[in-house]
């Protein structure tokens, strides 16, 4: 049975309030595909109990899985590569030019896999241009459940198959109980924080570069463009705003400038 309006308006609610995701009005088929699996693991047939379900407990861990259903996108390590061979031959060269440490913003970055394919690349950028460059990484997360199980940095073998290279693996990863951990020098690199999108990001710092992908769908119009304002903010001058290849930049959002090279297209902060 398809979601009513009203469990729709309902639930939509829910979400604003408790992971900051402000859905729009047309997104009924989003919460049924995306809740579809969380209904089959808890043995209901109707989206119509499983929402009366979270709605009676909203802070639950059902309740939780349910946000997580509706905001985690399957991961990828390198996910569209060009960004990455952009940061690593180019772009961390030309900010690290008057710079001793660089700062880099991954959101929604849900298991982890965005920003330690990041400190990856860095480590690579590290290796080829022998320079003596800091980074750090700030990873954010609505989830605080996903947060730590991706500061843990442990994969089981189908994670680690999307997008990960095997010698990647053998030499920056290693055996524990589970899977394969990111070595502790990656780990020491990122710093997991929940937020929520509709906060404030006057905390988080200045940023040389924002990733911001697979995130924005989840938005209304008006709501996106106001996140992108209020990220540009938070940007450096000169600094990079990656967001999903399938994106276009709102008119609204002012400050930066499209940049399309070697396949990758972002934006600069002017």
């Amino acid at each position: 049975m398809p979601i009513t309006n009203i469990e729709f308006q309902q639930f939509k609610r829910f979400l604003k309030q408790k992971g900051g995701i402000l859905l729009a009005d047309n997104q009924q088929y989003l919460v049924e595909n995306r809740l579809a699996p969380l209904m089959r693991k808890v043995g209901v047939d109707r989206i119509t109990d499983l929402l009366s379900m979270i709605m009676v407990m909203p802070d639950s861990d059902l309740a939780v899985q349910a946000i997580d259903s509706m905001t985690i996108a399957e991961s990828f390590w390198f996910k569209d590569t060009s960004y990455f061979h952009y940061l690593e031959t180019k772009l961390f060269a030309e900010l690290s030019r008057h710079n001793t440490s660089l700062s880099v913003c991954s959101i929604g970055c849900s298991s982890g896999q965005e920003p330690y394919s990041i400190s990856l690349s860095f480590e690579k950028f590290l290796t080829i241009s022998e320079k003596d460059i800091r980074l750090s990484i700030t990873a954010t997360c609505p989830s605080e459940k996903t947060l730590r199980q991706a500061e843990e940095g442990i994969y089981i073998d189908t994670e680690l198959s999307r997008g990960l290279p095997p010698e990647i693996q053998k030499n920056h990863f290693s055996g524990v109980k589970g899977g394969l951990q990111v070595l502790a020098s990656h780990r020491a690199r990122v710093l997991f924080r929940q937020l929520n999108l509709l906060d404030s990001f006057s905390d988080l710092g200045q940023f040389d570069v924002i990733f911001c992908r697979n995130v924005l769908l989840y938005f209304a119009a008006p709501v996106k463009v106001d996140i992108l304002n209020r990220l540009v903010e938070i940007m450096r001058p000169g600094a990079y705003l990656f967001l999903d290849n399938s994106e276009k930049l709102p008119m609204e959002v002012n400050g930066l400038e499209t940049v399309r090279e070697a396949g990758c297209k972002c934006y600069r902060k002017n």
